[in-house]
């Protein structure tokens, strides 16, 4: 068991790592989608300045696996050009265009999958690992007077059709699988669904399997426009843990503890970063785990009962709100609102429940 623990949790890191570098790209275009919809819907831009404006803003979206492509190979420590040439391959017009046509594509005789490759993430961070090794091994079988000349050709042709005809249809197929499981209790039980997912939220990300929720997120926006309450859950998460952080606040009589959850607090509401509230204030204090569990499971039947979507991907927030506004479901916004109200009140109101402050000598709080 915890030689398959240690498993997962490299799978995980490997993911977190290849990412973080690329989330700051990602959030920029989201903040661009948000200011372009908040100026569309106040009617000050139209016409050709908003289609340049929603171009800048998908960019980071549509060129994401090239961006993932990489990251990925400074991370693998292989090289940067032929990881993206061997990914552009797969967004090129003609080659997208074949993929999309319905018509039935062989390679040598080999059926290739049809599949979308813009907005992946997980299968090129799979391709380009395996290009790591597939580098090491030609330079071990070219000769190094050769390799300027062999290496790229022979790197570039074998990692594109691995993505192509393995690693993309398979990972893509299993990516499907999660989205039409997901949309499938959202509509048969989406209380169930969406209560015990938004309970389990602090533990995904303390360990951090959310990327592997998120980048799924990211894709579903990218391909249908929609994501069906994943980012929502984590939204609730948030403000759960804020609300987690202001209980601790009102009960606790320390003033270095007063200091540090609200500046915890602070940290989850504006730029949305959990992990002071998580490891600073619910793992450290144990008690108000209890408040962000049941205040999150709360808040996720909530969102189940009313439906919730998300249509921009960045940080859940409280300034980045309008990541949940359409002009398709207007009140969709003000359900997102209620679901991270519902979870900040309800985890505020039981971790002062459950709150017990601990003696200073035990938290190291001497003065």
């Amino acid at each position: 068991m915890s030689k398959v623990k240690r498993v997962f949790s490299t799978i995980f890191e490997q993911i977190s790592e290849c990412m973080v570098p690329i989330i700051p790209i990602l959030l920029a275009g989201g903040i661009i989608k948000m200011i372009v919809l908040l100026l569309t819907t106040l009617h000050i831009l139209s016409g050709t300045t908003e289609t340049i404006l929603s171009a800048i803003a998908t960019a980071p979206f549509y060129f994401l696996p090239v961006m993932v492509a990489y990251s990925a190979a400074k991370h693998f420590k292989t090289d940067p050009l032929i990881a993206i040439i061997s990914v552009c391959t797969m967004l090129l017009p003609d080659f997208t265009t074949l993929m999309e046509s319905g018509e039935k594509v062989t390679f040598m005789g080999i059926p290739v999958v049809s599949a979308t490759y813009a907005y992946s993430v997980i299968p090129i961070i799979l391709l380009i690992y395996c290009m790591s090794h597939i580098v090491r091994f030609l330079k071990k079988l070219i000769k190094e007077s050769l390799q300027p000349y062999l290496l790229a050709v022979c790197a570039i042709l074998l990692t594109s059709l691995i993505g192509i005809l393995i690693i993309e249809p398979i990972v893509g197929l299993i990516s499907s699988v999660l989205a039409d499981a997901l949309n499938v209790l959202q509509t048969e039980a989406p209380i169930l669904a969406w209560g015990v997912f938004a309970a389990l939220t602090l533990f995904l990300v303390s360990t951090g399997m959310h990327w592997v929720f998120i980048t799924l997120a990211i894709t579903q926006i990218g391909l249908t426009g929609v994501d069906y309450g994943i980012m929502v859950a984590f939204f609730i998460s948030n403000m759960s843990l804020a609300g987690c952080d202001m209980g601790v606040f009102v009960r606790s009589k320390t003033p270095a503890k007063k200091a540090m959850v609200i500046s915890a607090m602070i940290t989850v509401l504006i730029p949305g970063i959990a992990e002071p509230s998580i490891f600073g204030v619910c793992f450290k204090e144990k008690t108000p785990m209890i408040g962000n569990v049941l205040g999150c499971m709360i808040a996720g039947i909530v969102q189940g009962i009313l439906t919730v979507h998300c249509y921009i991907f960045t940080f859940p927030s409280v300034p980045s709100v309008l990541m949940f506004y359409s002009a398709n479901e207007a009140n969709n916004l003000l359900k997102a609102i209620a679901v991270a109200a519902v979870a900040f009140v309800a985890s505020f109101i039981i971790t002062m429940m459950v709150y017990r402050e601990g003696r200073p000598e035990a938290e190291g709080l001497q003065s």
